[in-house]
């Protein structure tokens, strides 16, 4: 057993956070890739000149890189520390299913669920941290509690409570930058910027994404600058810059939609069906309805290749297109397709897309058509729906 060659799974992750190949780390440190790889895979221990490298490179002690074992004080004897290692790694990789279950719960339509459990899985990883562990304990935890404060995020927005989101993105942010994931930190930067979009700070909003956008130039991968983008392209349409906006979709099409890698990085799936909702949205901001009823039948069309997650992608599709029809003039036609979306929104628990429904009905209300009794029937949908709601919001 003493001859036993065990991999280097710190040096892997930090390598792989750093979304670097080995021949990357093998230039950087003055090596060749073959060393590095034998070195991940514990067939070769750096030595001390290199473990000095490595420790710079990536800005970690010869302990926390696995070089030397962990302080003694952790555990009591070999046999209690086996233990307690394997416990631990129970444990993480329990609370790892937790998080991709509930990814899955809440497209599925579940978010209160999962705000209990992940809140709840949240309390113990932190208390986990401040307990003593082996570096790559330490590191796979935090990597949850990022993913965690990320997921919690996406659902807070997604409720309408925008405090709430500010918060636990800025969380997420704040774990993937001390953990150095080159392509989580920006991407949660951007979308603190995106919260702070929806709060009509606009100007902060365009600050924050364009420094996530400047930092995934800069270190992130294709996939991750690409999505950056695609938020970015939001706020260049509220502002109405079209130039910009055309310049930012136009480039995150590149990255994601043709790069079969836009999942990983935004944790999400359609890349080509949110760059078509996206362009959508812009020409309704631009005044050029038809153009964005055109590009949301594109996002149909590539949202029928796929059930993932149909319910909510369908809401925002079906009130995207109701607002487009608006915006023509269609207002029956509108109305129709809007109370659709309403629907299927209020069955997938998604507030924020409803709140859309009572922003347009408030402009039909106010507007020449509101005698129609298609206003009058959106009006008793949507009283009806929150009157069944626990928090009547209308």
């Amino acid at each position: 057993m003493n001859g036993e060659k065990k991999p280097n799974i710190i040096i892997r992750r930090e390598r792989q956070l750093r979304g670097w190949s080995q021949q990357k780390v093998a230039e950087l440190v003055g090596t060749s890739e073959d060393v590095v790889s034998r070195w991940e895979r514990g067939e070769r221990k750096p030595s001390p000149f290199f473990q000095e490298k490595l420790c710079m490179l990536y800005g970690r002690s010869t302990e926390e890189l696995g070089f030397i074992p962990p302080s003694l004080n952790m555990f009591t004897a070999t046999t209690t520390q086996m233990e307690d290692i394997h416990v631990i790694d129970e444990r993480l990789d329990q609370a790892e299913s937790i998080i991709n279950l509930s990814w899955e719960a809440w497209f599925a339509s579940r978010p209160k669920q999962v705000v209990r459990e992940v809140t709840k899985l949240l309390f113990n990883l932190e208390k986990t941290i401040l307990t003593p562990l082996a570096a790559v304990h330490k590191l796979h935890a935090k990597e949850l509690i990022m993913r965690g404060h990320g997921l919690l995020g996406g659902i807070y927005l997604d409720e309408l409570q925008k405090d709430a989101a500010f918060y636990h993105y800025s969380q997420a942010h704040k774990v993937a930058e001390e953990i150095h994931d080159i392509n989580l930190s920006p991407t949660y930067f951007v979308l603190i910027g995106d919260v702070l979009r929806r709060q009509n700070d606009k100007m902060v909003a365009l600050s924050y994404m364009e420094q996530a956008r400047d930092q995934a130039i800069r270190t992130a991968n294709m996939a991750t600058l690409g999505y950056v983008l695609q938020i970015l392209a939001y706020a260049y349409s509220d502002i109405g810059n079209e130039a910009a906006f055309e310049c930012a979709i136009s480039k995150a099409t590149d990255l994601l939609a043709f790069a079969d890698e836009g999942k990983d990085a935004a944790k999400k799936e359609f890349t080509p069906f949110e760059i078509y909702e996206i362009q959508g949205k812009a020409n309704r901001d631009l005044g050029k309805p038809l153009k964005a009823i055109s590009y949301l039948e594109l996002a149909e069309k590539s949202l029928n290749h796929t059930d993932s997650m149909m319910p909510r992608w369908r809401a925002l599709l079906e009130i995207s297109r109701g607002q487009a029809l608006y915006d023509a003039g269609e207002i029956k036609s509108a109305i129709d397709v809007i109370s659709k979306g309403f629907i299927l929104a209020y069955q997938c628990h998604s507030p924020h897309q409803m709140n859309r429904v009572r922003k347009l009905l408030k402009k039909l209300e106010s507007g020449p058509d509101k005698s129609f009794s298609e206003v009058q029937n959106l009006k008793s949908l949507l009283y009806e729906t929150y009157m069944r709601m626990d928090n009547n919001v209308i």
